[in-house]
C-alpha cells in the first residue's frame, strides 16, 4: 500500500467512525425514550456507517485476518483498546438498531443504547491516544487527541439529528441540542488551529509541521475552516437547512484528519520531508 492510499484508509476510518458513533448521540438526544416499534433504520444506517468504518480500518492492516490479534495486548496498547472499544460499540448499536423487534421496553433499549454512546465515545479517545506518538510532535499532544471524540459529539450528533427527522420518524432536537451542537462544532474548529499552529512551539519538527500547514497544504486548512462556517450558519438559519448542517461539518472533519495525516513530520527526519 502506497502512501496516498495509507492516507486515504486512516482518514476513513477516523472521519467514519466518530461520525457513527455521533450519529448515536444524536438519535439518543433527538429522539429520547420517544421510540416506535419494528427495526429502527436510523440506527441501522448509523451501524452501517460504522461498518464501513471498520472495513476502512481492515484494508488499513496487511493482514486483516490477524485484527483480533491486536485485543492481546490491551493492556499496553491503545490500538488494542480502541478495536475493543470499537467492536463493542458495533455490537451494542446493532442490538440497539433491531430490540424494539423484542418488545423490550423503552427504557432499557435507551440505556443500552446510551452505554453504546459511552462505549464508541471512550473509543474515539482511544483512537486519540493511538496517535500519540513521541516520534510525531505535531500528533503526541492532548490537543490530538480532543479532535476524535469533538469530532463525534459535533459533526456526528448533527448526523444523528438528521437521521432521527429523516428516517426515524420526524424527531425534533430541542434548541439546548442544536446550541450544543453548534458550541462543539465551533469548538472542534479553535481546536483544529491550535493543534496545528502550536505545535511549533515544541520542536524543529513541530515548526516544520506547521510549515507544511501553512504551505502546500493550507488549502485544508482553508476547507476545514469554511465547511465549519458553513456549517454554523445553517444551524444558524433554523428548519430545513438546519438538518442538513451535517454534510458540510463532516466534510470539514475529513479535511482536518487529512491534515492530520498529511502534515506530521517524524523526529527521524533528515533532509526535506515531502
Amino acid at each position: 500500500m502506497n502512501r496516498n492510499e495509507e492516507y486515504g484508509t486512516l482518514t476513513a476510518f477516523t472521519a467514519l467512525a466518530p461520525l457513527a458513533v455521533g450519529g448515536l448521540v444524536g438519535l439518543l438526544v433527538a429522539q429520547g425514550v420517544r421510540m416506535g416499534t419494528g427495526i429502527d433504520w436510523a440506527a441501522v444506517v448509523v451501524f452501517t456507517t460504522g461498518l464501513l468504518a471498520l472495513a476502512a480500518s481492515l484494508f488499513h492492516l496487511g493482514r486483516p485476518w490477524r485484527a483480533p490479534l491486536a485485543l492481546l495486548h490491551l493492556e499496553t496498547s491503545w490500538l488494542s483498546r480502541e478495536i475493543l472499544f470499537f467492536g463493542l460499540f458495533l455490537i451494542i448499536l446493532g442490538c440497539y438498531a433491531i430490540l424494539p423487534v423484542l418488545n423490550l421496553g423503552i427504557l432499557a433499549r435507551y440505556l443500552i443504547g446510551l452505554v453504546g454512546a459511552i462505549i464508541g465515545l471512550v473509543g474515539t479517545f482511544a483512537t486519540g491516544e493511538t496517535y500519540r506518538l513521541h516520534a510525531r510532535p505535531s500528533w503526541d499532544q492532548r490537543l490530538a487527541v480532543a479532535s476524535f471524540p469533538l469530532g463525534a459529539l459535533s459533526a456526528g450528533s448533527l448526523f444523528g439529528f438528521f437521521l432521527a427527522r429523516q428516517v426515524a420518524g420526524h424527531f425534533e432536537p430541542a434548541n439546548y441540542a442544536w446550541v450544543a451542537a453548534a458550541v462543539l462544532l465551533a469548538a472542534a474548529l479553535v481546536l483544529t488551529w491550535l493543534r496545528s499552529m502550536t505545535s511549533h512551539l515544541k520542536s524543529m519538527e513541530g515548526r516544520l509541521s506547521c510549515q507544511l500547514v501553512l504551505g502546500p497544504y493550507f488549502w485544508l486548512l482553508v476547507l476545514r475552516v469554511a465547511a465549519a462556517v458553513i456549517a454554523l450558519v445553517m444551524i444558524g438559519m433554523g428548519g430545513g437547512a438546519q438538518f442538513l448542517a451535517w454534510i458540510p461539518a463532516f466534510l470539514g472533519e475529513v479535511a482536518d484528519r487529512v491534515l492530520f495525516f498529511k502534515t506530521v513530520v517524524p523526529v527521524t527526519l533528515r533532509g526535506r520531508y515531502a
